[in-house]
């Protein structure tokens, strides 16, 4: 007998630790089938410490059927406890994990270069004269300097003149006049393809002619001009 009850003892105790080691659960079910199991086996310990003495056969001691008795207890409480316990779980499906937040938007491309801002003085001439004057020769070298420093722009070339004299005659005067700035620039090492003329005549003054009825040499002077202008 005690040969049995000892040999069932320990075939319960290793099934329960098969049970509980070889089963792939989730993490609550895994928690209430040892809690189960720890239960079972002291409820079923107790109880086998008071029955085992009760099936004590002749001639064996009553201190070891006592402890085959808590042996076979322990494993099968443990055993119904741990399957109670699994049977028992609520696991409840875990909540989905937040969505990942959107990624930031792209930074505004740069803005645009500021377009570059080139200013070309223009010159003044005499009266009926197309000469480029010694005092405007520093602008013209100016404007020829600036040219090499940006050959990607050309230059349109306007001329004027003031009101005296026919208007075929001043705009043939304002064409020589727009002329003699190209042959100028040209002279300085600028490409006559990047420069265009145009004569226009006494139509566009930018100062009076006569002022109160009589004639205004200051404004006919400032009106006597080439202007360029970047395309």
């Amino acid at each position: 007998m005690r040969r049995g009850l000892r040999f069932w003892a320990l075939w319960t105790s290793a099934l329960t630790g098969i049970g509980i080691s070889g089963c792939s659960m989730p993490p609550c079910q895994r928690d209430r089938l040892v809690l189960g199991s720890m239960v079972g086996a002291i409820v079923g310990g107790g109880i086998g410490a008071g029955v085992g003495p009760e099936f004590r056969a002749s001639g064996t001691d009553e201190d070891d059927e006592r402890a085959a008795g808590i042996a076979i207890g322990i494993g099968a409480g443990a055993l119904i406890g741990g399957l109670i316990g699994y049977a028992t779980a609520s696991c409840e499906e875990p909540p989905p994990p937040p969505p990942p937040p959107p990624p930031p938007p792209p930074p505004p491309p740069p803005p645009p270069p500021a377009p570059k801002r080139i200013i070309l003085r223009g010159v003044n001439f005499d009266y009926d004269k197309a000469t480029i004057k010694a005092e405007f020769r520093p602008v013209l070298d100016e404007a020829a300097q600036t040219l090499k420093d940006n050959p990607e722009i050309n230059v349109r070339i306007e001329g004027h003149t003031d009101s005296i004299g026919s208007d075929s005659y001043n705009q043939r005067l304002s064409e020589r006049r727009a002329q003699a700035v190209k042959a100028y620039l040209v002279s300085r090492g600028i490409a006559a393809s990047r420069l265009t003329t145009e004569g226009k005549g006494e139509s566009e003054p930018i100062a009076d002619n006569t002022r109160n009825g009589r004639d205004n040499p200051e404004g006919r002077a400032m009106n006597r001009r080439a202007e360029l202008k970047v395309e």
